[in-house]
């Protein structure tokens, strides 16, 4: 049972409960009567939205998806596939192992295209090759997937990193998008942008993530405000921690290794190889924690592309939708506390002799308000 259909049966029952024995003498009728309201009408709305959304014909629909090369945009292109879509597979490296097997285990319908989202060139190669093969088909769907990620603190995160991930989070986003706007008008069709709620609140080492992040949903809230006027539909896919290609583990350590090795002496000298060292346990004791079930995102973004009337955004999984409205709910002061015990690090070795708070490693066992 589907954690929102439980939630609206408890409160449906604790209506019930309200109404024929009345346990709170100090409530009027009136007001009794108020709250009974209220819990059914969020049950109803619970229940409403666990109802499976229409879907739209696939017949003579195209989609063409960025990052196919793995992670989400493989699933995704093989699940839309079996649907009875055209699906257009952007693949960065398509000579490689990830792009062989996706075309080897869906129909003749998919097809490979290579496309680097930074490189204004093959973004409008791509929209040829789209425009040359989609045959009778319209293009209903673009999915912005592609994405790349860093797990490093400001000061030893080159400038050169910050525009890597803009130019492939944001940018990337925009070349493509752009490119396609054309062929959706036509269809009526829909952008996808897969986001992150990332880009709704920032922890600590994840700035440039965040920023890149955050930019993508500005983007998409612009772009669909502007694209109503089309019947274009835009929707973000804002998951949490995934066990993905952009988060294994053994590349983000040795990128913070080369970027660490790269900050000035100065600088490294005021962190200490200490907080260092601490810093990479907690890098390593967080991805321990991305969530390994791929479904829970591919299953919204199948949604987002599939269902006649699709939600403008998508937060995959319970929890982290309830984590995330109750972070957006509380007040900085407090919300930065908590990513402080999300990520828990000791003192600088230039503060250790000012700071009050002592220098104590923190625990793998110390548990969080994420665990």
């Amino acid at each position: 049972m589907k954690f929102r259909t439980a939630l609206a049966i408890v409160l449906a029952v604790l209506a019930g409960v309200l109404y024929l024995f009345q346990p709170w003498s100090c409530l009027t009728t009136t007001g009794l009567l108020y709250l009974v309201t209220l819990l059914v009408g969020l049950s109803m709305v619970l229940l409403w939205s666990t109802v499976p959304k229409r879907r739209v014909d696939p017949t003579g629909k195209a989609v063409f998806i960025t990052g196919c090369d793995s992670g989400f945009g493989n699933e995704l292109a093989q699940q839309l596939d079996s649907l009875g879509y055209t699906v257009f597979a952007g693949c960065l490296a398509p000579d490689r192992e990830g792009a062989r097997a996706l075309k080897s285990s869906c129909s003749d319908r998919l097809k490979i295209v290579p496309i680097d989202v930074t490189d204004d060139f093959q973004v409008s190669q791509a929209v040829n090759f789209v425009k040359s093969n989609i045959g009778n088909n319209v293009l209903w769907a673009v999915v912005n997937n592609a994405g790349v990620a860093v797990y490093c603190e400001i000061e030893w995160c080159a400038v050169q990193e910050f525009q890597k991930i803009m130019d492939v989070n944001v940018f990337g986003i925009v070349r493509v998008t752009k490119g396609f706007l054309p062929l959706l008008r036509q269809s009526e069709g829909r952008v996808i942008n897969v986001a992150s709620l990332a880009g709704r609140f920032t922890l600590p080492a994840f700035a440039a993530y965040s920023m890149s992040k955050k930019a993508c949903i500005a983007f998409s809230d612009g772009l669909r405000q502007e694209m109503k006027k089309f019947n274009i539909t835009v929707v973000t896919i804002e998951p949490g921690l995934y066990k993905t290609p952009i988060t294994y583990e053994d590349y983000l350590i040795d990128h913070n290794r080369k970027s660490w090795a790269e900050t000035p002496t100065e600088v490294r000298k005021d962190y200490g190889e200490e907080y260092f060292d601490v810093f990479l346990k907690q890098v390593q004791l967080s991805l321990k924690q991305a969530r390994p079930n791929l479904l829970e995102v591919v299953d919204n973004m199948v949604e987002a592309v599939c269902a006649e009337h699709p939600y403008h955004r998508y937060v995959p999984y319970w929890r982290n939708q309830l984590r995330a409205f109750i972070i957006g709910s509380l007040p900085v002061s407090i919300s930065d506390k908590l990513f402080a015990r999300r990520f828990r690090m000791i003192e600088p070795e230039s503060r250790k002799n000012k700071s009050p708070k002592g220098n104590k490693t923190p625990s793998p066992k110390d548990k969080t308000f994420w665990n």
